[in-house]
């Protein structure tokens, strides 16, 4: 009895764990898939914003040819009342409504003409559009919204500058009305709890698709990712409307000719909407599937032997893919012993034969030599630079595996000491060359120092060769930067440099940027650079320019505090 007991109770708890994962995940999936109707609703406003920016950049585009046309009947009109016939024929071509008047300002400030025959001879240049619009060019500008002394409405002023031989002259207005573009807003497909707006680089709105006559007056927030980077030009945020209170999600974009940006809003219980069906079915869900697992809490007991039996087997498994993976790794070894005896044995073979090449060569030369013509002469020395080079290329590749296959023996690395003792050696080698060497000092990391030391010796002696026709030569070490346990290190010299058309065959075995009788080399050395730093678990890179030098970059393991 104790037993069944305590396998009822085993039931019981196993049954209500089941459950309130069962619940978790629900309430996981339904925040998942609320997450992606909101990143959904994100693309969706942008793209909205998107196609509202390029109907309001037409609207700005019929504007501003209205404004040249007007600037230039202005120019050439005869008198106002021919003028104004202009001005007729030009608002006839726009939207009904959608200017209220033209005004024109001259030079001092003073309005000369009004469409609606008001206004003239008032004074206007103390006007922030007016002093905006002498100060910006030859440009259209976009003012904020104002509410008409005349007509009584709320409007934007649009207007270029007058110019008589590339001198300010006055400026043309436009009053455009703001109901007039809200409308045009409001006629973008959304639901109701959804705004479009179009808002003034200032932050002003001009025109909203809800309550237009109380967000005209209003300023947007100075938090939106527009006002604070002037810059960007298109985003998505979410913010609260202090009109109605509501949540929405908000794509805008910024026109770039005008700065006016526009902003689509979806609101939450709009985005939300579609997926109210599908919630409550998952309610109904959860309850048919809570109710299968209080049914079914008998099953348990069988699945739980089950799983057992499926843990011994995965034991079993488990045990015979490690005897496997050792039998496996056993054989690897064997066979990179073979391939490493294999590799001695062909550089042995291919070393005899060269040598006799070389030393034939050598006495041919010594014997024969004078009786050679300098063709032949040439031919010989050929062949003894070939056989020496070959020979450079069998011990740099053997070099260049035994490298790779090391061990690697990781110990705290004065990279700038060791520098130093390679510049040492350089210049013993070579004592005629005259560089300017520059050596960080404190230069340090944790990694194998016969590895490093190879790396150096390449990349200092590639320095050193690539500098040996420059004059002023200059070659450094320094460190460049270091993060995530890593530090970068810079070898930069003035020689011949390289094309970076070539950069991906620098550091490939064979591959040369230079012909042999330009600079010597096998073509290895930066190939073993690239496999040395690679097993640190660092990086290798290039840059460099024909006949400006070149830098080389590697990062090693930063070095332990100790």
């Amino acid at each position: 009895m104790k037993r069944m007991r305590a396998l009822m109770l085993l039931v019981a708890v196993l049954t209500g764990v089941a459950l309130a994962g069962l619940w978790w995940q629900a309430d996981r999936a339904r925040s998942q898939l609320r997450l992606q109707a909101f990143e959904e609703a994100g693309q969706r406003s942008q793209q909205l914003a998107d196609a509202m920016a390029g109907q309001i950049d037409g609207l700005l585009s019929s504007l501003d040819t209205a404004l040249l046309r007007l600037r230039r009947d202005w120019a050439l009109a005869a008198d106002l009342p021919a003028f104004a016939a202009q001005v007729q024929e030009t608002l006839d071509t726009l939207p009904q409504d959608f200017v209220d008047y033209v005004s024109v300002v001259d030079a001092g400030g003073h309005v000369v003409y009004n469409s609606l025959g008001a206004e003239s001879g008032v004074y206007v240049g103390d006007r922030p559009h007016f002093r905006a619009q002498r100060a910006v060019g030859d440009r259209m500008l976009v003012g904020t919204p104002v509410r008409s002394r005349l007509s009584g409405r709320w409007v934007f002023i649009v207007s270029r500058p007058l110019l008589r031989d590339g001198v300010f002259d006055g400026t043309v207005h436009l009053l455009v009305s703001t109901e007039h573009v809200s409308r045009r807003l409001a006629a973008l497909s959304l639901r109701p709890t959804d705004i479009v707006s179009l808002v003034h680089p200032s932050g002003q709105l001009l025109a909203h698709s809800a309550s237009h006559p109380v967000a005209v007056s209003m300023k947007v927030p100075a938090d939106r990712p527009f006002l604070l980077d002037a810059q960007a030009e298109a985003g998505l945020f979410r913010f609260e409307s202090p009109l109605d209170g509501r949540w929405r999600t908000a794509g805008w974009r910024r026109l770039p000719a005008s700065g006016l940006v526009t902003v689509v809003g979806l609101s939450d219980e709009g985005v939300m909407a579609p997926l109210q069906p599908l919630m409550q079915r998952d309610w109904a869900l959860k309850g048919v599937l809570s109710g299968l697992f209080l049914a079914g809490g008998g099953m348990i007991i069988f699945l739980l032997g089950r799983v057992g039996r499926s843990q011994d087997e995965l034991h079993a498994l488990t045990e015979d893919l490690e005897r496997r993976v050792q039998a496996r790794t056993k054989d690897l070894a064997m066979l990179n012993a073979e391939l490493e005896t294999f590799a001695y044995s062909v550089s042995h073979d291919l070393r005899t034969p060269l040598r006799s090449i070389h030393g034939f060569a050598s006495l041919l030369e010594e014997e024969a030599g004078p009786s050679l013509d300098d063709t032949g002469k040439t031919h010989l020395r050929r062949i003894q630079a070939a056989a020496k080079r070959m020979g450079q290329l069998i011990t740099d590749l053997l070099s260049m595996s035994q490298l790779s296959r090391s061990t690697l023996k990781v110990a705290p690395v004065d990279l700038s000491g060791m520098a130093r003792e390679i510049v040492a050696e350089l210049v013993r080698n070579d004592p005629g060359r005259r560089v300017t060497w520059e050596i960080e000092d404190g230069l340090r990391a944790e990694a194998d120092p016969v590895l490093v030391r190879a790396v150096l010796q390449n990349l200092l002696g590639n320095a050193w060769k690539y500098t040996g026709q420059t004059a002023d030569a200059r070659i450094s070490l320094r460190r460049e930067s270091g993060a995530s346990g890593l530090q970068t290190f810079s070898v930069r010299d003035n020689g011949a440099g390289f094309d970076m058309a070539y950069v991906q065959q620098l550091f490939q075995p064979f591959r040369r940027l230079h012909a042999h009788d330009e600079f010597e080399g096998s073509g290895v050395g930066l190939a073993t650079v690239r496999r040395i730093v690679e097993r640190h678990g660092g990086s290798v890179s290039a840059e460099g320019a024909v006949g400006r030098g070149a830098v080389f970059r590697f990062s090693l393991p930063q070095a332990q505090t100790r």
